[in-house]
């Protein structure tokens, strides 16, 4: 009630109950002649009657006029709280507050009659006020009576006045709730919507209009879109109301997007609700898109299983390479750009793992492991992809020196950067130790073959001689002799029994010139196999090898074996020549001698080596067979058997030597090999 005790604010409904009471006032004075009137209403908040407007009354003076309500007997008070009008004459003992006995008689008001003006229909909330009347004659148990039916009268007004406001005032506020409930669900970006009983939606959002709503002037694939939506949405729906075992309130359904025909994914938050007004119940909806989620999560799930497939696979290969890398006997090792091990097989752990018992095992270890550090950053230099060299190691145990030829291939990355290296080692000194000497062997058991071979021809051409004196005398007795004589008889059989011997003479220099397979020969490869097979024995002797071959070095039609066991020989004499060390100098070129020095069709070989030199006395001899400066460690056939497989492939075989200015053996072959009908 306080908006109406302020004239100048009209109330939230609009209009003040000063338009009201004013018509009917102005009536009732004028009517029951009452000179001035005061119209007083209760203000709530103030407990008190407040002088509103009057008649014949200025409103600043209807406006002083205040009585407190509590406790009070004013006939003001009296006639609010009975509901009775009360009359007050100037001396009938009624007394009056100094503040409304100096208001009242400011406005010229002597006795008065209070009228109360309360709702109509008893409502505590209803309006409530007080008219005061005045006349200049009086005022008399009559006035009483007559204030009666305007009392009903203007309360019943204000009652219906009161109601019309109360029903504006909620309508408005009804209103703006709505509008502000209008714009706080369409300002949700998820669609929301509300269903009835049978599961039609009443009431929806922008957001879920553009998934449930279509007009007909839209295209046919939306309206069947939207169509579609609203059956898979009821029918979602109806299968949860009867899925009561589940109070699961997140459900998901499946939509298609209007616009572009996609298939949509909403989490479906469902609350019942129930309209109290209409006693309808009904399910609100609010609809969360997580398609791109589902999604994430299915791609999520793949990515998770395909990792773990291959993870699956990963560990299987690796288990594999584990077993690989244990069986093989090789040291095999793999280290990152830092040269920092990432693993080892067994063997390789042999040669670099320390024990920790601080001996003489981790010793060589740690020298084993830096010799191949250093060694290796010196091989990642090479611009290949896959590297080899030699480096020397030391068992930890037996503490053997070992040559170990290290393959080495980079091993790229995704992105094509080198992460890291593998190296494979073969110990090929034990190798070229078994080589050399089963070549030894060959070697030397060539030489007694060629010795004995020798040895037979050197007797078959002994006897070949006087036998082809005898045949010829034999053939000139057979003459003189004539047919029919019993002596002709013995010199056909003397005849026969020589040409068998001859026969067997000739098997017997056949022997001593075996056939060899021939074909196209590098003697610059010979030179580099020989010297890998004797590599381990010049480094014994502290002998230094230096190389001079020729790249365009033509190929020639010879036995490659019979060739390399002659550089073997010629390799391992040096050596011999050369106990406290020296350079063993190997050149290749092509032609022959001083006459026939650039001659294309032939091949020189030399051999020097800085010895001690031959007198001219072993040099004339050196070539024999049985002839050795070894004494029992020679069989004095090697030099001999060489000489004779140069002149097997028509070649010549020379040695140039002086005391204490070292030995040059030259050999020279025909690039086309030897003549067809040469002496072997």
């Amino acid at each position: 009630m306080r908006d109406l005790v302020e004239p100048q604010r009209e109330n939230a409904g609009g209009r003040d109950p000063r338009e009201t009471l004013e018509p009917m006032l102005d009536d009732l004075v004028r009517g029951l002649g009452y000179d001035k009137a005061v119209v007083l209403v209760y203000d709530e908040p103030s407990a008190s009657l407040r002088g509103l407007f009057g008649w014949n009354v200025t409103d600043d003076q209807a406006r002083r006029l205040a009585v407190g309500v509590a406790g009070s007997d004013n006939p003001l008070v009296v006639a609010l709280r009975t509901g009775a009008p009360q009359r007050v004459e100037p001396g009938d003992g009624v007394t009056l507050d100094a503040n409304t006995g100096a208001t009242l008689a400011d406005m010229g008001i002597g006795g008065f009659v209070a009228a109360p003006l309360r709702s109509a229909s008893g409502r505590s909330d209803g309006p409530r006020a007080v008219v005061l009347l005045s006349r200049k004659g009086g005022v008399g148990d009559v006035d009483l009576e007559r204030l009666v039916p305007f009392a009903r009268q203007a309360s019943a007004a204000l009652t219906r006045e009161q109601d019309v406001q109360v029903l504006r005032r909620a309508s408005e506020s009804h209103a703006v709730e709505k509008e502000w409930l209008w714009w706080m669900v369409n300002s949700v970006a998820d669609p929301v919507l509300v269903t009835d009983a049978q599961n039609d939606i009443l009431h929806l959002n922008r957001r879920a209009e553009h998934l449930f709503r279509s007009s007909d002037e839209e295209s046919a694939g939306k309206r069947r879109a939207v169509w579609m939506n609203n059956f898979l949405f009821t029918a979602a729906l109806s299968a949860w109301n009867l899925d009561t075992a589940s109070r699961a309130t997140n459900r998901e359904v499946t939509l298609v997007d209007p616009v572009e025909g996609t298939e949509l994914i909403y989490e479906v938050i469902t609350m019942p609700a129930l309209n109290h007004r209409i006693g309808e119940r009904g399910v609100v909806s609010v609809l969360k898109d997580v398609t791109d989620i589902r999604h994430m999560t299915e791609e999520l799930a793949r990515s998770a299983e395909r990792i773990q497939t291959a993870d699956l696979q990963i560990r299987a290969e690796r288990d594999r390479l584990d077993l690989v890398l244990r069986s093989v006997p090789n040291p095999i090792i793999v280290v990152d750009n830092d040269n920092q091990i990432i693993t080892l097989n067994a063997a390789a752990q042999h040669l670099f793992s320390p024990t920790r018992d601080s001996g003489r095992h981790d010793q060589i270890a740690f020298a084993n492991d830096a010799r191949f550090t250093s060694f290796l950053s010196q091989l990642r230099l090479e611009p290949s992809t896959t590297k080899r060299g030699e480096v020397m190691l030391t068992d930890p145990e037996t503490e053997e020196h070992l040559e170990m030829e290290v393959t080495a291939a980079d091993v790229p990355g995704p992105h094509g950067s080198i992460v890291a290296t593998v190296s494979a080692m073969q110990d090929v000194g034990r190798l070229r130790e078994l080589e050399r000497r089963r070549l030894e062997q060959v070697l030397f058991d060539t030489e007694k073959l060629a010795a004995t071979g020798r040895l037979a021809a050197s007797i078959a051409h002994e006897i070949n001689n006087p036998l082809e004196a005898v045949q010829n005398s034999l053939y000139l007795l057979s003459r003189a002799v004539p047919e029919g004589s019993p002596q002709r008889s013995f010199l056909d059989i003397a005849t026969r029994e020589t040409q068998r011997m001859s026969r067997i003479l000739r098997q017997m220099l056949g022997f001593y010139r075996p056939t060899t397979s021939m074909g196209p020969t590098d003697v610059n490869a010979l030179v580099l196999e020989a010297e890998t097979l004797v590599a381990k024995r010049l480094r014994e002797h502290a002998v230094r090898i230096e190389k001079e071959l020729l790249p365009t070095l033509p190929l020639i039609h010879a036995s490659a074996d019979q060739l390399k066991q002659v550089l073997l020989n010629l390799f391992l004499n040096a050596a011999e020549a050369m106990p406290t060390g020296g350079r063993l100098i190997v050149a290749t070129q092509t032609g022959g001698g001083e006459m026939d020095a650039s001659s294309p069709d032939l091949v020189r070989i030399d051999v020097r080596d800085t010895g001690a030199g031959m007198s001219e006395e072993t040099i004339a001899r050196i070539f024999e067979p049985f002839f050795s400066t070894k004494m029992e460690k020679g069989t004095g056939l090697g030099l001999w058997v060489s000489h004779g497989v140069v002149q097997a492939h028509g070649g010549t075989l020379k040695v140039r030597s002086r005391p204490g200015q070292g030995t040059t053996f030259t050999i020279t072959l025909p690039v086309a090999g030897p003549p067809v009908d040469a002496e072997q």
